[in-house]
């Protein structure tokens, strides 16, 4: 799916605040000239990025963008060709999103971590439980005549038990958001954030919603779920990597 859609009379949101979230990464794809904004991500480690199953298309040439709150900036931030893909290997590539919409990016080289203008973002320790109230963030959609923000957004988004939400899917995921404060398109594999004693945690990442952006909830990947598979396909591809250097 999936700006960060919101209702100023009823949200808690707007422009991010320069070096608030430099965990956030821009998945760019190449169009005829120039690469555009294709989908969010979330930045693992310097080389790795976590974002959603739907935006991992074999097809596409794409690159990663970190350091900047600016959408497709050609003078901040800093740029890494993608080097490949992984889906979750029981999602579904057919148009639509459903369970087990998570997948990793690797980067050609890795990003240099500042920690200011750049970090990386832990995933939600299992003796956590999910914040009531989470921060999601991304450049997706902010009206319904499809406008893209310059600037990167975010929203706070409250969390909701299974039977408030419109779609469910039974397997790692939770939902978030209400009328006037939710993601839209372009927002997909961007952070949903929760933060506690001070810490950012990273609790899931932008799926899917409503087909009418703002008016309920989303679907969010939970990546406290996931851990088990992002922890083994980044020592698999470690491992693949340091045997072709060899």
């Amino acid at each position: 799916m999936a700006s960060v859609n919101l209702d100023p009379d009823m949200a808690v949101g707007g422009d991010a605040p320069e070096n608030r979230y430099p965990f956030m990464v821009q998945l760019q794809q190449f169009m005829v000239v120039s690469y555009v904004h294709h989908c969010g991500g979330c930045l693992l480690t310097a080389s790795y990025i976590l974002t959603a199953a739907h935006c991992a298309t074999v097809s596409l040439k794409l690159q990663a963008q970190a350091g900047t709150v600016w959408r497709n900036s050609n003078d901040q931030g800093q740029r890494r060709n993608v080097l490949r893909m992984v889906a979750h290997e029981r999602y579904i590539q057919d148009g639509t999103t459903g369970p087990y919409d998570i997948a990793l990016a690797v980067v050609e080289e890795p990003f240099l971590v500042d920690g200011v203008n750049v970090a990386i973002i832990p995933l939600l320790p299992p003796y956590y439980q999910h914040p009531h109230t989470t921060e999601v963030v991304g450049f997706g959609k902010i009206d319904h005549d499809d406008t893209l923000p310059d600037r990167l957004r975010f929203v706070q988004c409250r969390l909701h038990p299974p039977n408030e939400c419109e779609r469910v899917d039974t397997v790692g995921s939770f939902c978030v958001g209400n009328p006037g404060a939710t993601a839209c398109q372009g927002d997909s594999g961007g952070p949903v954030v929760g933060t506690i004693d001070g810490t950012d945690w990273l609790v899931g990442l932008v799926s899917h919603g409503l087909e009418v952006c703002g008016t309920g909830p989303i679907i969010c990947t939970d990546v406290n779920f996931y851990g088990n598979w992002i922890g083994e396909v980044i020592n698999s591809l470690t491992f693949e990597n340091e045997e072709s250097e060899e």
